[in-house]
C-alpha cells in the first residue's frame, strides 16, 4: 500500500513539473517575445521539466524507471521546431548518461533517436493544421508511436520484467498518452482564449471609436441642419433686414456650437498640452467663477469659491478653465430648480486639490463607475464629451480625478494635481 502511495506521489510530482513550467510559459511568456526568443523559452521550459521528471522516476521493477520525459520532449519539438528537438535530443541523453551509462542508455539512445525522426516527419504537419482536433491528432498519435516504440524496443533488449511490471508499465504508458492528450487541450484551449481576448480588445476598440463617431455626427448635424435652414431663409428677398440680422446671429451661434463640440472631440481624443505655463489656482477659479456665474444665475442656482494660500500647478489655461467649466457646468445642470455649488481649493500630500459640490440629483454607483467613458452622460440630451475632455485634460497634467455622489444629495468630483513649489512668484 505504501509503494502505491509512493508511486501516486511521483507521478503527480510528474505531471505537476510539466504543467507547472508551461503553464507559466502560456500565461505569462508567449505572445510577448519574437520567434526566436519564443524558441529559446520553450526549449529551456522543456529541458528542465525533462530533467526534473528524469531526477524522480517511478521505479517499475529493480532496475527499470518509468517518468514522463516523453512529454515535455513531444510538447517542447511540436510547438518549438527542429532546433529546439535537437537541443532537447541532447539534454535528454546527456544526463540520461549522466545518470547511469550501460544497456539502458543504449536503448534510450535508439529510443529518442528513432522518435526525434518521427517528430521531424510529423512536425510541418502539426504547424499547418488549423483545426484543434488535427492539432490534437498528431500529439496523440506521436506519442502514441513513441509508447509503442518504447515498449517494442524494452522488449528486444530483453530486459527481465515480470507480468506485473509489464502491466504496470503498460498502463502508466497509457496513462502518459491520456496526460498528453490534457496538456495538448490545456495548451490550445490557452492559445485559443488569448486569440479572442485580444480580438475583443480590438473589437472594443472599435466599439468606442463608432459610439463617438456616432455621438459627434448626431451632435454637428443639428447645428448644421438649423443653420443650412436660416440660409435658405436668407435667400427670401421678401423678408425684413431685422429678420436677416437674426437668422445671421443664430446661424453663427450654431456654428460656434458645432465648433465647440468639434474642439471637445479633439481635446479628447489628443490629450496633449502644448502651452504649459505655471498657474496659480486661486486666480483661474476665480476666472472660472466669473464665467459660470451668469448661467447659474439664470437657473437660481448660487456658486460659492474658497480660496487659500497661492497654489501652483503647471498646464495650459485654456483646457483648464475647459475642465472646470465642463465640470461646474454639470453640476448646474445637475440642479433642476434651485442649488448650490461650493468650490473649494486646498493642499495634501504636495498636490493641489480642487473640489466642486453640488446639491444635485446625485449618481448612483453604476453611473459613477461609467462617469469618463464614451457616449455615456447622465443628462438625456447630453453626450458624455465634456466629462470625457475633464478626464483627458486632468490626466494631461498628470492628476486624477474622483468622484463621491450620493443619490438626493449630491455630487462631489474631487480634482488632485501636482503641486509646483514657487516660493519666489510674486
Amino acid at each position: 500500500m505504501n509503494e502505491i502511495l509512493f508511486d501516486l506521489q511521483v507521478f503527480l510530482l510528474n505531471l505537476s513539473f510539466v504543467f507547472l513550467l508551461f503553464f507559466i510559459y502560456h500565461k505569462y511568456v508567449e505572445g510577448k517575445i519574437n520567434k526566436a526568443s519564443n524558441e529559446i523559452v520553450i526549449g529551456v521550459i522543456s529541458a528542465i521539466s525533462i530533467i526534473l521528471c528524469m531526477t524522480f522516476p517511478l521505479s517499475i521493477s529493480p532496475g527499470f524507471y518509468f517518468d514522463f520525459r516523453q512529454v515535455p520532449f513531444i510538447i517542447g519539438m511540436l510547438y518549438g521546431g527542429r532546433k529546439v528537438g535537437v537541443s532537447l535530443l541532447i539534454v535528454l541523453l546527456t544526463y540520461r548518461f549522466i545518470m547511469d551509462f550501460g544497456p539502458g542508455f543504449q536503448s534510450s539512445v535508439i529510443i529518442y533517436v528513432l522518435i526525434f525522426i518521427g517528430l521531424c516527419y510529423l512536425f510541418p504537419r502539426f504547424q499547418q493544421a488549423t483545426k484543434f482536433k488535427h492539432k490534437l491528432t498528431i500529439a496523440i498519435v506521436a506519442n502514441s508511436l513513441s509508447v509503442i516504440l518504447l515498449l517494442v524496443v524494452v522488449y528486444f533488449f530483453n530486459v527481465n520484467l515480470t507480468l506485473n511490471a509489464w502491466i504496470s508499465l503498460t498502463l502508466f504508458y497509457c496513462l502518459q498518452v491520456i496526460v498528453m492528450f490534457l496538456f495538448i487541450l490545456f495548451i490550445e484551449r490557452a492559445k485559443a482564449e488569448s486569440y479572442m481576448l485580444s480580438e475583443l480588445k480590438e473589437l472594443e476598440k472599435l466599439k468606442v471609436v463608432s459610439e463617438i463617431a456616432a455621438s459627434i455626427s448626431h451632435e454637428v448635424r443639428n447645428p448644421l441642419t438649423v443653420t443650412k435652414g436660416f440660409l435658405q431663409l436668407l435667400q427670401d428677398k421678401t423678408i425684413t433686414d431685422d429678420k436677416k440680422d437674426f437668422y445671421i446671429r443664430l446661424s453663427l451661434n450654431e456654428l460656434e456650437r458645432a465648433e465647440v463640440i468639434i474642439s471637445d472631440y479633439l481635446t479628447f481624443a489628443k490629450p496633449s498640452l502644448d502651452n504649459v505655463e505655471l498657474l496659480e489656482l486661486n486666480e483661474e477659479l476665480e476666472y472660472v467663477l466669473k464665467i459660470v456665474t451668469p448661467y447659474a444665475t439664470m437657473r437660481n442656482i448660487t456658486i460659492t469659491l474658497s480660496k487659500t494660500k497661492q497654489m501652483f500647478v503647471a498646464g495650459e489655461r485654456q483646457k483648464l478653465h475647459q475642465c472646470l467649466i465642463n465640470l461646474v457646468k454639470n453640476g448646474i445642470e445637475a440642479m433642476p430648480d434651485k442649488g448650490q455649488i461650493t468650490m473649494s481649493l486646498h493642499e495634501s500630500n504636495e498636490q493641489a486639490i480642487i473640489a466642486i459640490q453640488d446639491t444635485g440629483i446625485g449618481m448612483s454607483e453604476d453611473q459613477m463607475k461609467r462617469l469618463g467613458t464614451p457616449y455615456y452622460s447622465t443628462k438625456t440630451t447630453g453626450t458624455g464629451l465634456g466629462t470625457m475632455v475633464a478626464y483627458s485634460i486632468i490626466k494631461a497634467m498628470r492628476g486624477e480625478i474622483e468622484v463621491d455622489s450620493k443619490q438626493g444629495v449630491g455630487t462631489c468630483f474631487t480634482i488632485k494635481l501636482p503641486k509646483v513649489n514657487c516660493e519666489n512668484k510674486h
